[in-house]
């Protein structure tokens, strides 16, 4: 088993500029990689992967300085977007490759455990043009633990697969991290994903380490718009949301505890009919079932606020139009901002 470690790692590209970032591997641990579209998730695999030069740092194998080796020699598995698999191979000598590279003669008979390991034996003769997205995720998983690397990195694994494909993929992660104790450094975009399988969460933000800590952190302290919804808040508000409240609005309470980047809080609970019903109402726009219940979308001023009715319902459900009321206290507020972000931002030491 494998640790890995990364200190100060940078790396430029056009205009374009990561780190420094600093991270430990370890063995049969998985982070995950958030960030907006160009904050620097591939490119980060990219140069540990050493595909891209970097411009400072170092990566560490086992204490030992592998940053200039070239990726063949790294002992890691790269799972691109894309995935990347050749067209005129079957699926077998798609897996067999890494193995065909280092001059293994019996590739094919070596890989196939692999290929019965994520369910690829009935699919070994067929072309990649011939499997589902989700066959095709495998295949790729697959041909990178073919060279037995003690490390993986993968970029965007359920992107465009569907609910079954995404379950079964769950599956080869649990094994991956479990039975084969490799560290894993996967980029998604998917919130149950990442909750499913990291340990660890890295997030970017142009180029630079704005968390790198564990997931309940993260919940509990969500630093900026996109992390808090990526998390699951679902009511999410920037300064400029908030700034024509009148005094005594939700607006206004909201703004005076809000953070530089706004403010965030979980749906709250529509309250009962009764006497106690809570201190804020909102009129009715949209209702949505869920597993969970009922979802509503309420006007509260300018707001749109996002409530629950949690299943069972206790009571009927309400009707657009009507008048809805709720309780939102100090303890349910998280702001945004740097001040938001104390316990976990950083540079990941």
């Amino acid at each position: 088993m494998t640790a890995w470690s990364v200190e100060g790692l940078a790396a430029r590209l056009d205009h374009f500029s990561l780190g420094p970032v600093d991270l430990a591997l370890e063995p049969g641990r998985a982070v995950a990689v958030l960030g907006t579209s160009g904050a620097g998730k591939t490119t980060l695999l990219r140069t540990l992967a050493g595909f891209v030069p970097p411009s400072a740092g170092r990566v560490l194998r086992d204490g030992a300085d592998i940053t200039g080796l070239a990726p063949e020699a790294r002992c890691l598995g790269y799972v691109p977007q894309g995935l990347g698999l050749l067209p005129h191979r079957t699926v077998e000598r798609n897996v067999s490759y890494p193995r065909e590279l280092r001059g293994d003669v019996e590739a094919t008979r070596h890989v196939r455990p692999l290929l019965e390991r994520f369910g690829l034996a009935p699919l070994a003769r067929r072309r990649p043009a011939q499997l589902s997205g989700g066959e095709a995720e495998r295949v790729a998983l697959a041909r990178a633990l073919a060279a037995d690397p003690e490390l993986v990195l993968w970029d965007e694994p359920w992107q465009g697969l569907d609910v079954e494909a995404q379950h079964d993929l769950g599956f080869v992660f649990a094994e991956l991290r479990d039975a084969a104790r490799v560290p894993v450094v996967v980029v998604t975009h998917d919130p149950g994903l990442a909750f499913s399988i990291a340990d660890r969460f890295l997030v970017l933000r142009q180029g630079r380490v704005r968390f790198w800590g564990e997931p309940r952190e993260l919940l509990q302290r969500p630093f900026d718009a996109f992390t808090a919804r990526f998390v699951g808040y679902g009511n999410v508000f920037d300064p400029a949301a908030l700034a024509e409240g009148a005094p005594g609005s939700l607006a206004a309470w909201l703004r005076a505890r809000a953070g530089s980047d706004g403010i965030a809080f979980a749906r709250p609970t529509v309250s009962p009919e009764g006497p106690n019903r809570g201190t804020w109402e909102g009129i009715v726009r949209t209702v949505r079932p869920t597993p969970e219940g009922f979802t509503l979308t309420a006007g509260v001023d300018a707001l749109p606020v996002v409530l629950r009715v949690p299943a069972p319902v206790p009571f009927p459900i309400p009707a657009v139009g009507s008048r809805v009321r709720f309780d939102l206290g100090e303890n349910d507020i998280r702001p945004l901002g740097p001040a938001g972000a104390t316990g976990g931002s950083g540079t990941g030491r």
